[in-house]
């Protein structure tokens, strides 16, 4: 697998029976409940919020170990985050951390409750960015196992069974006067115990899509670009898999908002400057909402 700078940043994969459609839903946002007033803004600025759309159990770990949620081994709740806390309801939970801004990682595990598979939606919301995944497989005794930066910028699964991966997203605002994002991407066939790694660069205009998968596997990608003044171009391409490794950059940044993007097999003996363009099969350019 290859191993990316500490510039790179997250993103989102795809399979080839991914749902266009449904790309320009907004992530479902955590729910308040009566006794939980809704924050103030300041107070926003300030925490993020993990939330499931599921009865399930849930444990959030720090990157140097602190936990929050369902422990699975003493079976009971615990919480040692200082000024974390959840806001419980019957069909989902939302959990509130402190914002870091560093970057580190937060390992989340999630086990259903039934013996019956549900996919279940986990988002993570901070300031200027709103990311997750949608369709996790939950089944009770199977715990999946999911990472997210804390700035928002890298994601990733591992997978508890066979077939395509839950599909992760990236929605980042950077300010009014400069173009906000949302990124999806889906991998076809991946492996049990096999993960997924998006990062988003968006400095330079790199989206970073790789697995450990040994395998040839494909990628579908859609990107989706609100411009200052409301405009939106979208790029959708299926079946990236050019590369001889899983592990591709795809260079958004210098995207002319129609024709072809420009991709790289990004490994250690992969020609970096070598750029492999795809068509956009995107219908259009969106309307304005």
């Amino acid at each position: 697998m290859c191993k990316f700078s500490v510039l790179l940043t997250v993103l989102v994969i795809g399979t080839a029976g991914f749902n266009f459609a449904n790309s320009s839903r907004d992530s479902q946002e955590p729910a308040q409940t009566k006794a939980q007033p809704a924050p103030s803004p300041e107070v926003l600025a300030k925490t993020v919020q993990i939330f499931l759309g599921a009865d399930a159990d849930v444990l959030v770990e720090t990157s140097d170990g602190k936990r929050i949620g369902f422990d699975f081994k003493s079976k009971k709740f615990v919480n040692e985050i200082l000024d974390a806390r959840t806001i419980p309801r019957e069909t989902s939970t939302t959990y509130v951390l402190p914002f870091d801004k560093s970057g580190k990682l937060y390992k989340v595990m999630v086990s259903g409750k039934s013996a019956t598979k549900v996919n279940a939606d986990l988002s993570m919301t901070g300031p200027g960015f709103v990311v997750g995944f949608r369709g996790v497989p939950l089944i009770s005794s199977q715990v999946q196992t999911m990472s997210i930066a804390s700035n928002g910028l890298q994601l990733s699964v591992t997978t508890n069974q066979d077939g395509p991966t839950p599909q992760i997203f990236i929605t980042t605002q950077s300010g009014r006067d400069k173009p906000s994002y949302r990124f999806e991407v889906l991998s076809s066939l991946l492996s049990a115990g096999k993960t997924i790694t998006v990062n988003l660069d968006i400095i330079n205009g790199r989206l970073y899509f790789e697995t450990g998968e040994v395998k040839k596997i494909s990628f579908t990608v859609m990107m989706r670009r609100t411009n200052p003044g409301g405009t939106r171009d979208v790029y959708t391409h299926r079946d990236i898999s050019f590369g001889k490794t899983n592990t591709y950059a795809m260079d958004f940044g210098q995207w002319d908002g129609k024709g072809d993007m420009c991709f790289y097999d990004w490994c250690d003996s992969c020609e970096k400057r070598q750029c492999t363009k795809l068509k956009n099969e995107s219908i259009a350019k969106e309307p304005k909402s």
